[in-house]
């Protein structure tokens, strides 16, 4: 059966663009970035000077601004971040469907989808484009929210049409003080919240309630962070030593042409390659994994 296809419902939602508002008649609707700062990441602009904030916004839309004007009119305004993004939608196959798309659960929620592209009749793809210097876990884990959160709504606003993957494209190209340029081009794929948890936050935040985030990390775990960092670097410096260590034995043994060397606790034991080199305690007799190594 051929799949009937599908044009995206165009919301009643009127965007303000100057006060960033969005209205349905004469309510005023919420946005979703600054909801998800209220309510999972308030410290995510903490420490960092205002100047920076505003100018990193000013870059972040301009690029926005470029990319769009080719999706709609094949304008390539010669940037580096035009064509670093024309040369990924040929890479990924994204075929644009929509820019700033405006998407609403008709009651409280509204928000503009930075990119839609069709991948079939049925079924899109979401994307964000981000122009951050580093794209830290933090804000990956906000880009994955923000884009779970508009599928959810795209999918309510279009009854039959599914969203497939989630993704940032994320881009820059800016000078350094050096000469060099800071230059991004990459696709990051997010795995999608699912609905109900995507609601459950939206209705928490619209009764004034505080989110318990099922995917944030217990504060005892946080507080351990210093140590299981320490084990994990130990814990790679012993097996860099060990590896050293029995490429060191193995060469001497063939060297020396001798297939086992004893102690008084452990056996050598250099088997025909594709073996394994490997010790065993001579009063237990178990192979100690630790030790295992193979010859080159």
């Amino acid at each position: 059966m051929t799949t009937k296809r599908i044009e995206l419902k165009q919301s009643e939602v009127v965007f303000l663009k100057e006060p960033h508002e969005y209205w349905l008649g004469n309510k005023k609707l919420s946005g979703i970035t600054g909801m998800l700062q209220r309510q999972l990441f308030p410290d995510e602009f903490e420490g960092i000077p205002e100047r920076m904030i505003n100018a990193a916004a000013e870059y972040g839309s301009d690029v926005h601004v470029s990319i769009e004007d080719f999706d709609r009119n094949w304008n390539n305004d010669g940037t580096q971040e035009v064509a670093d993004y024309i040369e990924i939608c040929k890479e990924y196959g994204l075929v644009h469907e929509s820019s700033e798309y405006c998407v609403t659960d008709g009651k409280n929620w509204a928000s503009m989808i930075d990119k839609v592209y069709r991948a079939d009749d049925a079924t899109f793809d979401i994307a964000d484009i981000k122009t951050y210097g580093t794209m830290t876990s933090e804000k990956l884990e906000k880009a994955r929210w923000q884009l779970s959160i508009y599928a959810y709504l795209f999918e309510l606003q279009n009854k039959k049409a599914n969203v497939r993957r989630l993704f940032v494209i994320h881009l820059r190209n800016k000078p350094k003080k050096d000469g060099t340029f800071d230059r991004i081009k990459e696709v990051i794929f997010v795995g999608r919240i699912p609905s109900d948890v995507c609601k459950e936050l939206m209705d928490c935040d619209s009764r004034g309630e505080q989110f318990n985030n099922p995917y944030s990390i217990p504060e005892e775990i946080k507080n351990r962070e210093a140590e299981i960092r320490e084990l994990v670097q130990g814990k790679n410096k012993i097996e860099e030593r060990l590896s050293v260590l029995k490429s060191h034995i193995l060469s001497e043994m063939e060297a020396k042409d001798v297939k086992f060397w004893f102690t008084d606790t452990m056996r050598l034991t250099r088997k025909l390659p594709e073996q394994e080199l490997h010790s065993t305690c001579r009063r237990s007799g178990k192979t100690i994994p630790t030790l295992i190594s193979k010859p080159t």
